[in-house]
């Protein structure tokens, strides 16, 4: 990975894709830089150095601050990778995060409901922040706001100037600007906090949203996000509501069926750039192509993982309500 993977969206403001996953588009982490520089969120283990190498071809590496903007692995775990190689060049970052985060940053245990076979580094010396606060980067004012809902410690960083707002994965997912994904993941979900959020985001005077996954929206777009957000929410959930009556909660096929046919989705092609992923894929749509099938897209076996996530999720939720 080299500078072709960070995009700059403004003077200040720069886009680092992390090609999560092994796929180009998947996974996004933002940098400010004015009198002090700001990283918003830190990827997984495995994207932490590609954060790095983007950072080091702009000869911004280490950022002087870190804001997680919540707890889940994809967000926090590349954060011991970075504060080392940060310790290896006898400098210091300054990690923050809600003050909601801190308890579920200090044992990241809690996120093998996402990934079983994964292994999570806790995440300690983490300063709390508040809904309301501001961080001066010398020139670049940001406001913290409470979006908490999709994990219990979510967080939105709000760029007044610029009217731009970084959102995390509090009010949801976009792919290729054609496909939504709701975010109600487990093991936190709270739909009353996430519908909130949205309510928050209406209210913003915001051109830009940069979402986690993924991409910055602007103009039109980004002023119909709230409401597409808010039916794609809405359209999913009774989707999994339905299966669940039916007792069709655990079929991942008729679930990714129906979804289609629901939420009118469109699959689109993704890049991938893991070598091994792309022989694996290249392995199953030979045989596919023997037996006269289709080939398979990365973004329908994706699409089948997030499925999974979001039924636990959905449960979650339900046995808790």
């Amino acid at each position: 990975m080299g500078a072709k993977n960070i995009a700059k969206i403004d003077e200040n403001t720069f886009l680092i894709d992390l090609e999560l996953f092994g796929i180009r588009g998947a996974g996004a982490v933002y940098f400010l830089k004015a009198d002090k520089s700001c990283l918003i969120d830190s990827g997984t283990r495995t994207e932490a150095k590609n954060i790095v190498k983007a950072l080091d071809s702009i000869g911004s590496f280490p950022p002087d601050i870190l804001i997680l903007t919540h707890s889940h692995f994809d967000h926090s775990q590349g954060t011991p990778i970075l504060c080392r190689e940060a310790e290896k060049r006898n400098k210091k970052m300054t990690v923050l995060a809600s003050e909601k985060a801190i308890s579920n940053l200090k044992d990241q245990s809690w996120n093998k409901v996402l990934d079983e076979k994964h292994k999570f580094e806790n995440i300690p010396d983490v300063e709390p922040l508040r809904d309301g606060q501001t961080i001066d980067l010398g020139g670049l004012e940001l406001k913290i706001l409470d979006f908490s809902g999709h994990c219990a410690d979510d967080i939105a960083i709000y760029n007044e100037r610029k009217k731009t707002v970084f959102v995390g994965d509090s009010v949801g997912y976009r792919v290729e600007s054609v496909l939504n994904f709701p975010p109600f993941m487990p093991p936190f979900w709270n739909p009353d906090g996430f519908k909130s959020a949205v309510n928050k985001l209406k209210r913003l005077e915001c051109e830009r949203i940069c979402l986690a996954h993924f991409g910055c929206l602007k103009d039109e777009e980004a002023r119909n996000f709230p409401d597409d957000t808010m039916n794609t929410y809405e359209t999913w959930w009774n989707v999994f509501a339905e299966a669940d009556k039916a007792g069709k909660l655990d079929d991942v096929k008729y679930l990714k069926e129906t979804l289609i046919k629901e939420a009118k989705i469109f699959i689109p092609d993704l890049e991938v750039t893991k070598t091994s992923m792309l022989l694996m894929l290249g392995i199953i749509n030979r045989f596919r192509k023997i037996f006269g099938k289709k080939p398979i897209k990365v973004a329908e076996v994706q699409l089948e993982a997030i499925i999974g996530w979001l039924t636990k999720g959905y449960r979650t939720y339900n046995a808790s309500a």
